[in-house]
């Protein structure tokens, strides 16, 4: 290797060869840790809040507004992008689709990615049901807006928002954190990141949660994504330090 040379480290065999391999590392780490910590405080104390005002309050008056909103604009392109995403999180669809790409992960030789990907699915589908029970509000009624499904139980939060925000967002700080800067990272960026808030759109425009659910879906799949990622890295210490032994 010729002096200043950059080392290429494979990720998951050689679908990954040319990936670096990104290091946080001395003051700039702790600060970069010390701002997470505060993000994520702060995510979690606003889930909190909402979710108390969510168990009082059936709906808020910003809810309907919105939702009318999003429901009122009418495009088939608009129909053909969200239309997908809300089938995505029902069943069989949703294990379907989130097993493949889990398997996909396994398949290239990222073990332990796929493992942690596994983990961020299988926490945020279980969080989702007990948040729901807890909060127990009723999802928009037919009455005030469309409604494309009638589905029983609580709609906080919104759980295709959660889910998918965990796993995709994990697939977001892999691509963030495991691949070399480059415009093909930043346009994948961008197309999962456009993935996440669009859920959300599909998900009002749908009439299947209000607005605040979905808020509330994104603050818990953003809070359960940290730890995700946490236990990811808690992971790749752990194989490091057996390495270095």
């Amino acid at each position: 290797m010729a002096a200043g040379d950059k080392p290429r480290v494979p990720l998951a065999g050689h679908l990954f060869e040319p990936v670096l391999v990104k290091e946080a590392h001395g003051t700039s780490g702790r600060k970069h840790g010390r701002l997470l910590v505060a993000g994520v405080a702060c995510a979690g104390l606003a889930l909190a809040a909402l979710a108390v005002l969510a168990h009082r309050v059936p709906y808020f008056s910003f809810d309907l507004t919105i939702t009318r909103h999003v429901q009122s604009f009418r495009a088939a392109w608009v129909d053909f992008l969200l239309r997908p995403l809300n089938a995505l999180g029902f069943a069989p669809f949703v294990g379907i689709t989130y097993g493949a790409i889990i398997l996909l992960i396994f398949a290239v030789r990222a073990r332990w990615e796929a493992v942690a990907a596994t983990f961020a699915t299988l926490g945020a589908a279980g969080l989702t049901p007990l948040v729901k029970a807890i909060v127990a509000r009723p999802r928009p009624p037919i009455d005030l807006v469309h409604v494309e499904h009638h589905l029983a139980g609580s709609g906080f939060p919104a759980g295709h928002v959660v889910n998918f925000t965990a796993l995709v967002g994990f697939l977001c700080y892999l691509a963030w954190a495991r691949f070399a800067p480059s415009w093909r990272r930043t346009a994948l960026l961008t197309i999962l990141i456009a993935m996440i808030v669009l859920m959300g759109i599909a998900r009002i425009r749908a009439g299947e949660h209000w607005p605040s659910d979905v808020l509330g879906g994104y603050l818990l799949g953003i809070v359960w994504l940290v730890a995700a990622v946490e236990f990811y890295e808690w992971g790749k210490r752990r194989s490091r330090a057996r390495a270095t032994s």
